[in-house]
């Protein structure tokens, strides 16, 4: 089935506001429904339904349909890929993961401009609570193309650790810092990176920028396979088998 538009639904669910939004290929946002719970289970589909009935369109009518893959909850990850496929299996469309630390990278560049004393030259730390007192995070430096990730894998750490180890590899850039991450352990960013590199209530992942890398990875010819794709959870999850009473000394 071909696609009648170049309209693009774009959500993520890492943190505990789901964000669902649907787009034009020139990026108009034509409705958008957001969510704080402790679980999405209950109102991702909800949100993705009242998002496509505000567009007048249904889900085989969407050019593709993009998800924040993580890192972030392993129960909101999963909740947002399930509900992912669910959409992209039967409407034939393409599924297209981006991360959800590139996309809050690139929520962050919007906000630096506004700061006091914005550095001339800066690298952005966007963190995602990872829970156990632990942090999700990357370093991104800025470019023409928008925030760039460095380094070969995302970090799960203390937030001291983080920020110690950001400023070891920042080689004096100043850093700015935001997300889940960082609002949560806002007291420790604030003490180790300084005042005004910390922005506090960052809305994102955005569904926005979400929306944005995938239409990138669309324009080169990328999209994630159905039976293959899974959460970029950072860590494996804390799930382990029961054990065989019978087998227990």
């Amino acid at each position: 089935m071909t696609a009648s538009s170049n309209l693009l639904l774009a959500f993520d669910t890492s943190t505990p506001t789901a964000r669902v939004a649907l787009f034009t290929a020139a990026g108009q946002c034509l409705a958008l429904r957001e969510k704080t719970a402790a679980r999405h289970s209950a109102n991702l589909l909800a949100l993705c339904d009242e998002v496509l009935r505000d567009g007048g369109v249904r889900p085989a009518e969407l050019e593709a349909i993009a998800c924040g893959a993580g890192p972030g909850s392993f129960t909101g990850l999963r909740v947002g890929l399930a509900v992912a496929k669910g959409l992209a299996l039967p409407s034939a469309r393409p599924l297209v993961l981006v991360s959800s630390l590139d996309a809050l990278a690139s929520d962050l560049l919007g906000h630096v401009a506004a700061l006091p004393a914005e550095p001339s030259s800066c690298l952005l730390l966007p963190c995602i609570d990872a829970g156990k007192g632990q942090v999700y995070a990357r370093l991104y430096r800025k470019s023409a193309e928008g925030a760039v990730a460095m380094g070969d894998a995302d970090w799960v750490l203390k937030p001291a650790d983080l920020a110690t180890l950001a400023t070891e590899n920042a080689r004096g850039l100043k850093i700015v810092a935001g997300g889940t991450g960082v609002d949560r352990f806002i007291d420790v960013f604030r003490q180790s990176l300084g005042e005004l590199a910390v922005l506090s209530a960052v809305a994102g992942p955005s569904a926005n920028a979400i929306a944005t890398l995938a239409r990138r990875r669309l324009q080169k010819g990328e999209h994630d396979a159905l039976e293959t794709a899974v959460p970029r959870y950072g860590r494996a999850p804390d799930i382990t088998r029961p054990k065989n009473p019978l087998l227990t000394p």
